[in-house]
């Protein structure tokens, strides 16, 4: 046995010894009353005795040090259970995505592209790989080969609060803190028995969502342990496209079910029959050429001499005659992925003396969730990915085979786009099998002042496997194309692609193929720490943390045989290939396994400076650095220095500055090649979208167009076509890979804050607190790609990348052109260490609470006002070291985690009057313009309700009205997906929930 699977082996027997007796243990606990719960999840003072009320040493997120009455010197943002309850969610990311502080990322509502239902969350939009999770300060096992987070595995009903401080924090917690950490706080104090149920709909009487909670908590060996149970079920439905409005047409796409070909440049059949066939003379004969039903051919461009078959219009985009048309995708994807998850935590924890208590948790998830797509495309305008019909296909009509026939090499096969309907829709079913547990002893170090230790070892495991329905065989479809009699001696009928095509099922079976992808991830992490006080100074305790913590990550992906399968490529006698990728329909996959471990020691202090003096009632200074060795970039530091000095009694000044580091993950180091079909848009009115080298695009009719007239030459597109090149699609083939000679990205940050308390005692005044707080995050080597939209505008010189316009610039080196049809073949996308990510901006906070009565109103109850700014001042992005910045601020683009508004916030006033609580919020999204265009968005915003009755001490009742007006989404295109960017605006409508609590 190796040394790696030693290791975990290791802990996994330790683990399932520890989740075993803290399991058995439960049945000898008895249950008290649930505690109440107050201001960041912290006990109610009005619940506790004076003993428990006793202020104990505390550790703030960011830092390894406990103290009384310590707190954060770096921005930090809490929310509770209360608020995400406000919500109406059934998942967590909800109320994480509504603060100013994130950008919206794959969530619930991304279908395509998706990430098989998980729930990833984007601090300062740095990118969810340099955003850190933690569970009760230690890290949670990832689910992807970049190292990111699904935060779906946490179990809801036990977080108490969310901490989230921006800026690195790679000193304390070591890789992919670069923006920052948002750490899941679980109430592990729990007592009694609780049991939480909701029930939620939307206005359109669809995507309904359920949860049931059940927690049990209490003491163990008369008071030396404590044992705390909760289990939890979840579910949300599917909502379609269709279901909505404003995404029931979207997705535009050129290829489609009645089948197109766009004639190879070098072997066009004659103008003259083309603009005779189709009446117009401004027709040329390199555009894209449909197939209607009756036998006749249209012409996607200006759709003329379209024959919408049988009353079915798959256009839906422009009327005969007006526009180019394309297949509307939209009503077949998802607007709201479907969930239905279970979730188990166990923890507990055995005083043996007063140096050691033991302590084990077992985390326990498993969730189903499903994108569905549109049938699966196969374009022919990508060789050796496409098909090629010979001429001798019985299945050609008359009219294609005239034009045929006018071509200079009348004998030569054709190109074939076509979307297989007839094997319905592409859906990927996805489960995820997690687990995650940790074993550890902690306590005082006997005669030692207020020195502590904490050693414990950590295994997590995640399993997904991802079973797609809907794939095509390419190479069956080829051999049913290449049969004499159009495959009927294959299968029943064999394939008459001309039109709408009716597949019998013997043929469906011939060329359909269902896949299963299987994907595991594990993360093992032994550490130990030990902290106290050094020694008292003037000002107080000089004290110190310091560790050493080992970490593994393990990472395989093994994909279907026929999604590996790549065959040979095949060159026709009449000059056309095939071959290549075997499945048309979800994208191909490689296999990848690999692993990456480091040794890191740690250390911190935190040095009071001065105290008790005119307006320095405490300075302190908290200094942490770390040194890391790993196995794949070998040894590299983090540190940082942060200042905390409180003025007065009311007033703190708190910030300081930080190194991060985030070292590449499996993924990024060794993905395999893979086949991908990035998005570009659709040509606009500016051309910014789109393929450049489109006669229509801004490109060619703007200052510079001799210019980029010469540049597509150059590039491949023929002669003969380059004066009528038109791009009716919205994406482009390219591939995917890692970079095994990538180095650890650095992030330098900045931050530097006002927190201020009332020091008032009017009645008014005395309940108002703020904070604001300035924010500077720099990440050089950035780890990433150039996305095959930057890369065409780039090439192009859209922000001066290309000035000379040459075509061994380094962007045009990125991608090639298909020399019989000029489309853009092969956008390589592989990871490299980009240049230069940079973000700053200001967030603010302010609460304001007060007792009616006390200032001279009825005696009504309480009211609370929190207000959360976020004041985006600058976001930029350096694709290559001494190139130009591209900024960003105030944007929005066709990319998940790409919108970044100047102005958002998140607002709400909370009414109590003994049993009953009225509550309502305000999510705003400042206005945004579209990227690359003059495009504005107008500002989103929207208004939610809640409520509550207690109805006895121990059961309660509470409602929400969420999006109380139906603000539908902004709507722009080239969306994300469906028409709009459904990370970032609401798009279910109206949506209601009830929900019930019960303590005993």
């Amino acid at each position: 046995m190796n040394a790696s699977a030693y290791r975990r082996r290791l802990l996994n027997s330790s683990m399932a010894f520890g989740a075993s007796v803290a399991a058995a243990s439960l049945v000898f606990a008895t249950p008290t009353l649930a505690q109440d719960v107050g201001t960041a999840g912290q006990p109610d003072p009005a619940t506790q005795s004076d003993e428990a009320a006793q202020v104990d040493d505390v550790v703030v997120t960011g830092s390894r040090i406990s103290r009384q009455d310590y707190q954060a010197t770096s921005p930090i943002v809490t929310v509770t259970q209360e608020d995400f309850q406000a919500t109406g969610s059934v998942t967590i990311d909800t109320l994480v995505n509504d603060l100013p502080q994130f950008v919206p990322s794959v969530n619930s509502s991304s279908n395509n592209p998706s990430n098989g239902g998980q729930a990833n969350i984007n601090l300062r939009g740095l990118g969810t790989q340099r955003t850190l999770v933690l569970m009760n300060g230690r890290r949670v096992v990832p689910s992807n080969s970049d190292g990111t987070v699904d935060i779906n595995l946490l179990p809801t009903p036990l977080i108490q609060n969310i901490e989230v401080i921006s800026g690195g924090a790679s000193a304390a917690y070591g890789s992919d803190a670069l923006a920052g950490v948002a750490n899941f706080i679980l109430n592990e104090n729990f007592e009694g028995v609780q049991f939480d149920a909701q029930y939620g709909v939307t206005d359109r009487q669809d995507g309904v969502s359920e949860s049931y909670a059940l927690t049990l908590g209490g003491e163990i060996a008369d008071g030396r342990g404590h044992l705390v149970l909760s289990l939890g079920h979840s579910s949300r439905d599917q909502i379609f496209n269709r279901d909505r409005e404003f995404s029931a047409i979207s997705g535009p796409s050129g290829t489609t079910p009645l089948g197109s070909t766009t004639f190879d440049s070098t072997n066009l059949p004659s103008q003259t029959l083309v603009q005779s066939y189709f009446g117009d003379g401004a027709l040329t004969n390199t555009g894209q050429f449909g197939f209607n039903n009756d036998g006749s051919v249209f012409s996607y461009v200006r759709t003329l001499n379209f024959d919408s078959p049988g009353g079915i219009d798959y256009d839906g985009y422009a009327n005969p005659g007006v526009g180019d048309y394309v297949y509307n995708t939209g009503p077949l994807n998802l607007n709201q992925l479907g969930l239905n998850r279970w979730n188990a935590y166990v923890g507990g924890r055995y005083e043996i003396n007063a140096g050691a208590e033991v302590y084990a948790n077992l985390l326990f998830t498993e969730y189903d969730s499903a994108n569905e797509l549109a049938a699966s495309p196969a374009a022919g305008n990508v060789p050796a990915t496409g098909f090629r019909v010979p001429v001798t296909n019985p299945f050609i009509s008359a009219d294609l085979a005239a034009l045929l026939a006018s071509r200079p090499t009348p004998g030569g096969s054709f190109l074939l786009n076509k979307r297989f309907n007839a094997l319905g829709g592409r859906r990927a079913n996805e489960n995820y099998n997690v687990y995650q547990s940790t074993v550890g002893v902690r306590g005082d170090l006997v005669g030692l002042r207020d020195w502590t230790y904490d050693v414990y070892a950590q295994y997590g495991r995640v399993l997904r496997t991802s079973v797609q329905s809907g794939n095509v065989s390419r190479s069956a479809v080829q051999r049913l194309l290449d049969a004499a009699d159009g495959g009927a001696s294959l299968c029943a009928g064999g394939f008459d692609w001309y039109g709408e095509t009716a597949l019998s099922a013997e043929c469906a079976t011939y060329i359909g193929r269902t896949a299963q992808n299987v994907t595991e991830q594990e993360q093992s992490v032994v550490e130990a720490t030990l902290q106290g006080s050094l020694l008292e100074l003037p000002a107080g305790d000089l004290r110190f943390a310091g560790g050493i913590q080992y970490r593994e990550d393990v990472f395989a992906f093994r994909p279907d045989a026929s999604l590996a399968q790549v065959n040979p490529v095949v060159v026709r006698p009449d000059g056309g290939s095939v071959g290549g990728s075997e499945i048309a329909g979800f994208n191909p996959g490689q296999p990848l396994v690999g692993d990456t471990n480091s040794v890191e020691y740690f250390l911190e202090v935190l040095v009071p400076l001065l105290s008790d003096l005119p307006f320095i009632q405490q300075l302190d200074l908290n200094l942490g650095y770390r040194l890391s060795d790993y196995s794949t970039v070998g040894y590299v530091d983090a540190y940082k220095a942060d200042l905390d000095w409180e003025i007065t009694d009311f007033l703190r000044v708190r910030g300081g500055v930080q190194r991060a580091v985030r070292a590449p993950s499996v993924g990024e180091l060794f993905a395999p090649v893979n086949t991908s079909f990035p998005s570009v848009g659709t040509v606009s009115a500016t051309g910014i979208s789109g393929d450049p080298c489109d006669i229509r695009s801004s490109y060619r009719t703007g200052p510079n167009a001799a210019q980029v007239r010469d540049l597509c030459l150059a590039q491949g597109i023929s002669a003969s076509a380059i004066d009528a090149y038109v791009f009716t699609n919205n994406q482009v083939p390219g591939i995917t890979g890692g970079n095994p000679d990538l180095v650890e990205e650095t992030s330098d940050s900045f931050s530097a804050g006002l927190v201020i308390t009332s020091p008032y005692d009017n009645a008014w005044l005395s309940g108002f607190s703020a904070s604001i707080d300035y924010y500077d995050i720099e990440i050089e080597n950035v780890i990433g790609t150039i996305g095959a939209s930057a890369q065409l505008q780039g090439c192009f010189n859209a922000r001066g990348e290309n000035p000379t316009f040459d075509p061994n610039n380094g962007y045009c080196a990125l991608f090639d052109r298909d020399p019989l049809s000029g489309n853009v073949n092969q956008a390589r996308e592989v990871n490299g260490n980009l240049a230069t990510l940079k973000t700053s901006g200001i967030d603010a906070q302010f609460d304001w609470n007060f007792v009616l009565a006390d200032i001279g109103a009825p005696d009504w109850g309480n009211l609370n006002f929190n207000v959360v700014v976020g004041w985006l001042e600058n976001r930029e992005r350096q694709d290559a070291p001494g190139g130009p910045f591209t900024n960003r601020t105030g944007t929005i683009d066709s990319v998940f985690g790409n919108t970044f508004p100047e102005w958002k916030s998140l607002a709400s006033v909370n009414w109590s009057h003994g049993a009953f609580g009225l509550g309502a919020r305000w999510r705003h999204v400042g206005e945004m313009t579209q990227f690359g265009t003059t495009n504005e968005l107008d500002a989103a915003n929207y208004f939610d309700i809640n409520g509550s009755w207690d109805l006895t001490e121990r059961v309660s009742l509470r409602f929400t009205v969420n999006n109380v007006g139906d603000e539908q989404p902004i709507v722009y295109s080239p969306g994300v997906q469906a028409n709009t960017d459904p990370s970032t605006y609401d798009t279910l409508g109206r949506r209601y929930s009830v929900g019930l609590t019960a303590r005993f």
